[in-house]
């Protein structure tokens, strides 16, 4: 299993109302780089295309309230998920975005840039979230 990281950031919002918002896959659009392309989602559900990686197709998995959400991959060559911790810090919150994958070393090497910069971009736009 590889795992790629964000950075921590601190959000304006307690982690309740971090974690309802963000449990909403129809308000990821909002911290979605300006690179993705076809993005769909429902309230459980998102789907759409970065750059050179085939369409991705996520689910949300595991909701533990007010600490993680998990989405999982659904129909992918890789198997993956994408799980945000939430950790409350009085009327804020610190999150941190996580990749866990199925890579062998030569997948590894081609997506560690762009997921590593996906997972920074969204991080980063969480903070204003």
């Amino acid at each position: 299993m590889t795992t790629f990281k964000s950075p921590e950031v601190i959000i304006n919002r307690t982690a309740e109302s971090f974690f309802k918002k963000i449990g909403d896959l129809n308000n990821l659009k909002d911290i979605m780089p300006s690179t993705i392309q076809n993005f769909k989602s429902t309230e459980s559900t998102c789907s759409f295309k970065m750059k050179g990686m085939p369409s991705l197709n996520l689910k949300l998995g595991e909701k533990i309230p007010y600490s993680k959400i998990s989405l999982t991959a659904e129909g992918s060559q890789v198997p993956f998920s994408l799980d945000c911790f939430i950790t409350e810090k009085g009327n804020q919150c610190q999150a941190r975005l996580e990749i866990n994958a199925e890579l062998n070393m030569m997948m590894k090497m081609m997506v560690e840039k762009p997921l590593t910069q996906f997972l920074d971009v969204l991080a980063s736009r969480m903070a204003n979230f």
